[in-house]
């Protein structure tokens, strides 16, 4: 998924980054970050990272672990490659000398009235010992993955505060045509605002209108049918009663 700012960051930082090390291997330098750039934002933290294990395993790990927890139980987890299943939860990493292990740890406030998160990125390599740069470059993959997260959030706050300022300014529209509508209501029949008011709701549904298409016509024509409202048997508070 194209995302406007995004998806070149893990390209751009680990490209830098393998650049200037002469200790990452460049097998796979270009698959990793391939497979990073094909990894796909969401709001939803657990549908980002949860990808995260397939797309740098073999590329730069034997194996990767993903567990995450926004406050909920039970917290999310993903493996791979996995290992032998223990009853009917989730598969564990498969067991690994510490020693071939790299966590990294992350927790993200959230300010875009999402819940936080935080979990661990653990990977492990058989028969080697993760060095400065396999830390080094997990912590770009989990900030890749963070930003991909935020970026979405973003997006979605964005779109409803923009969806909330057209709501406002509908509601501002229809506020000064209803009162436009109101006072030529009031001139023309000579009732009170209140009468007027109703006058303006029975007429819309009489027709099966919304109260503003009603007093955009009012407005548009200048005079409303009071005496459609009138046959139609209905008395409003503050309208005159029709002469015997």
């Amino acid at each position: 998924m194209a995302l406007d700012g995004v998806p070149g960051l893990a390209d751009a930082n680990l490209s830098a980054f393998f650049r200037h090390r002469a200790d990452v291997p460049t097998a796979c330098r270009a698959a990793l970050v391939g497979s990073l750039s094909r990894l796909r934002g969401s709001d939803d933290p657990v549908v980002t990272f949860g990808s995260l294990p397939r797309a740098c395993v073999p590329e730069f790990a034997d194996g990767c672990q993903v567990e995450l927890s926004d406050g909920a139980e039970p917290p999310f987890l993903a493996t791979h490659p996995v290992g032998p299943a223990d009853g009917p939860g989730p598969r564990a990493a498969p067991a690994a000398d510490p020693d071939q292990m790299l966590a990294t740890p992350f927790r993200v406030v959230s300010r875009t009235g999402y819940p936080s998160y935080a979990g661990i990125v653990a990977h492990w390599w058989s028969g080697r010992t993760p060095s400065e740069s396999d830390a080094v470059i997990a912590d770009l993959m989990v900030r890749h993955l963070v930003a991909l997260v935020d970026h979405e959030r973003l997006m979605a706050a964005v779109a409803r505060a923009e969806d909330r300022a057209a709501s406002l300014a509908l509601e501002a529209i229809c506020g000064r045509t209803i009162s436009l509508a109101t006072g030529i209501v009031m001139h023309q029949d000579g009732v009170a605002a209140e009468g007027a008011e109703d006058l303006l709701r029975q007429s819309a549904a009489m027709t099966e209108g919304g109260l503003h298409q009603v007093a955009a016509s009012v407005v548009r024509s200048g005079a409303l049918d009071v005496g459609r409202v009138a046959r139609s048997g209905v008395r409003c508070r503050g309208t005159r009663r029709p002469a015997r």
